[in-house]
């Protein structure tokens, strides 16, 4: 049997319960068992169980990530993954996500995004787009760093 391994406030949430599941355990209390309380099915008990340890603080952990998702300098892929990931765990799309995405990324990526004309109105392909334009921008940005550097070892060996 599981129930004796519980402890902590997995223990004390059993037994907060135990009357309501067990007649041993409603006779102490002076209540009246009832045998088709829902507590007393799997899906009752996994119900209850679930709401009390998993979704509020859960939900809670992905939604101040959400907050605090902001795309840092050249990491657009790890920013649109993470954006996907906690807006299928929040349940959210549309709107949410597209406004989300634009408000979380660099001023350099926005100020493309806004040359991007039309955008997608799916979520999904407004975000592969986003990607890509990210990916784009990275690319620039590598071929530029080359270029400034040929360009100060030209003058260097030019000047010899």
């Amino acid at each position: 049997m599981v129930i004796p391994l519980l402890q902590g406030p997995a223990k004390k949430w059993y037994q907060s319960i135990h009357p309501y599941v067990s007649e041993e355990g409603a006779r102490p209390e002076g209540m009246s068992f009832d045998p088709k309380n829902l507590l007393r099915t799997w899906e009752g008990f996994r119900q209850r169980l679930l709401s009390s340890f998993s979704g509020h603080s859960d939900r809670d952990r992905a939604l101040r990530e959400w907050n605090d998702l902001t795309m840092k300098s050249g990491k657009i892929d790890h920013f649109c993954d993470e954006l996907m990931r906690l807006a299928i765990e929040l349940g959210y799309s549309g709107n949410w996500v597209q406004d989300k995405a634009r408000v979380g990324i660099t001023t350099d990526l926005r100020n493309a995004w806004a040359l991007k004309i039309p955008l997608p109105n799916e979520y999904v392909q407004y975000i592969n787009l986003l990607r890509q334009t990210g990916h784009q921008l990275q690319d620039i940005a590598s071929f530029n760093r080359m270029v400034t550097k040929e360009k100060a070892s030209f003058q260097t060996g030019k000047e010899r």
